[in-house]
């Protein structure tokens, strides 16, 4: 199964096997142990990639990586898993983080716990804020806004009664920066107060 895991900067994970030593890992790289429990024991990882952040924050040092989650697996109800097998697959740059969270609140639109409240990171209803060029500021809800300086990596998942009707994953622009942004129905990003005139 598709799934993301945190690491330091060395890619060493501290109880992502289990124990509070951890381990190193290496690009491509599988991993195996024999048994897997939440909190306890195997190779732990996240189904929604923003939740790793909670143990590695958006720092510039720290890596996401995308995973492939095998072997036995054991999931709990905080969306953590553990598993027997764990391969590297990809390094996540902050937009391809942004891409895959957005990606698993359109997949799974009902689930619990999608709202964050990070270093770097701010996934909200309705309106969110990036505070700095290569943060995140994703808001979702009927009518949402997102802000933040020029290369704020900023998205919008606008809902209604049937569910989730659009989204859209931008970086500010100059012109954009600063501004209360939204979606027109035709997923143009607009200025707030652009909307408001059409």
């Amino acid at each position: 199964m598709k799934a993301f895991k945190g690491f330091s900067p060395e890619l060493k994970s501290t109880y992502g096997n289990g124990t509070a030593d951890g381990c190193f890992f290496q690009p491509g790289e599988t991993k195996e142990e024999s048994e897997c429990k939440v909190m306890r024991n195997g190779f732990h990882c996240y189904e929604n990639p923003l939740d790793c952040l909670s143990y590695y924050p958006l720092d510039g040092k720290n890596q996401l990586w995308l995973v492939e989650a095998a072997g036995d697996i054991n999931e709990d109800a905080s969306g953590r898993i553990a598993c027997t097998k764990i391969t590297l697959i990809k390094a996540l740059i902050p937009w391809e983080m942004a891409m895959e969270a957005m990606r698993y609140m359109v997949e799974h639109p009902d689930r619990s716990g999608w709202e964050q409240d990070r270093l770097n990171v701010s996934v909200q209803q309705d309106s969110a804020e990036a505070t700095a060029a290569g943060a995140i500021a994703i808001a979702r809800g009927k009518e949402p806004v997102v802000k933040g300086p020029v290369g704020a990596i900023l998205g919008l998942i606008v809902e209604d009664e049937t569910g989730l009707v659009m989204c859209k994953l931008f970086k500010a622009s100059e012109e954009q920066a600063g501004k209360a942004l939204s979606l027109d129905d035709d997923r143009k990003v607009v200025w707030s107060c652009e909307k408001e005139k059409h």
